[in-house]
């Protein structure tokens, strides 16, 4: 069975989110920077996954490796072997080049160093040599940080992919919405992963500009309309709430709570985004907390968004 390494990589303060997130892409607990697994997901798809292996072969004795590479005939024009280095064990520089130089000899085609077309990994990790295809995550969220329209406390790019990844968990099949979706980020997202998900706002307003940004990237605008929460009668396998609060959007406690209960209705599971605690507030609206983790600012300070998956 065909096996994958990723490599993760974060900030400390987005050590929680990130677990929150392999959670529900991969359904298994964190288990660290580097995670084997027969588990095929875009390394493109997380903010989280800096790169992808797509192992060839692994063996405790790296002369055994280069058997097993050879053996399977591997052909790129224009390739380049590099050495991937890792936390859990280490390889010294000169015997990496070596290594890489070595296991170059085993793939047909020819060696390009500078921009090569097809890139070879090899590293050593929990004392096992693995060698394989490497896919460098590209940052492909960052692009809708140049939409047209936007506000200072809009959700930035990088939550709003590791949301839409932890509500649709990688099932594209799923209907999505964000009932409170502001200038669009989230939508946006969604629709860059391919996923099913629409955007509604109560601000005539700020539904005009959320349309403008999704038709500046070339998408659907008509799939955010102006609509207040409570008005909502569709019932959706999954919503993506971040809760208003009195910046932008004057609103109450008050409203706030109301929110929460009219978004009860409307769908199956939800992933809710607050600036403060509000687990109190949630459970008493019929939801179960079944997973909650707090995005801090920086790593230092407590200021930060509060992350809940309920059903």
């Amino acid at each position: 069975m065909k096996k994958y390494l990723y490599i993760f990589n974060y900030p400390p303060e987005d050590h929680d989110l990130c677990a929150l997130e392999f959670k529900y892409l991969f359904h298994e607990e964190y288990q660290g920077q580097y995670y084997l697994t027969n588990q095929d997901i875009c390394q493109d798809d997380s903010v989280f996954i800096k790169a992808k292996i797509d192992i060839f072969a692994m063996s405790e004795n790296f002369d055994e490796l280069l058997k097993e590479v050879k053996a399977l005939n591997y052909e790129y024009p224009d390739f380049k072997v590099i050495y991937v280095k890792n936390k859990m064990n280490h390889v010294e520089y000169r015997d990496s080049l070596k290594k890489c130089k070595d296991l170059s000899w085993m793939i047909e085609g020819t060696v390009k160093l500078n921009q090569p077309l097809h890139t070879i990994a090899l590293t050593y990790l929990n004392n096992m040599w693995i060698c394989g295809y490497y896919h460098h995550g590209i940052p492909t969220w960052k692009k809708h940080d140049d939409k047209p329209w936007t506000f200072s406390n809009s959700l930035d790019i990088r939550l709003a992919r590791t949301l839409v990844n932890i509500a649709s968990g990688g099932n594209k099949d799923l209907t999505i919405i964000d009932p409170c979706c502001g200038m669009g980020t989230v939508v946006l997202e969604g629709l860059a992963l391919g996923l099913n998900i629409e955007g509604y706002d109560i601000s005539r307003e700020i539904s005009w500009h959320a349309r403008k940004n999704l038709e500046y990237y070339g998408y659907d605008g008509q799939l955010i309309q102006r609509k207040d929460i409570h008005d909502h009668t569709k019932v959706y396998d999954v919503a993506i709430m971040d809760i208003p609060y009195n910046l932008y959007t004057p609103i109450t406690y008050e409203e706030q709570c109301s929110m929460i209960q009219a978004s009860r209705k409307i769908c199956k599971k939800m992933v809710m985004v607050t600036f403060e605690d509000m687990t109190k507030e949630i459970e008493q609206a019929g939801y179960k907390i079944i997973d909650c983790c707090l995005r801090k600012k920086t790593e230092y300070v407590k200021f930060g968004r509060y992350i809940y998956v309920c059903n």
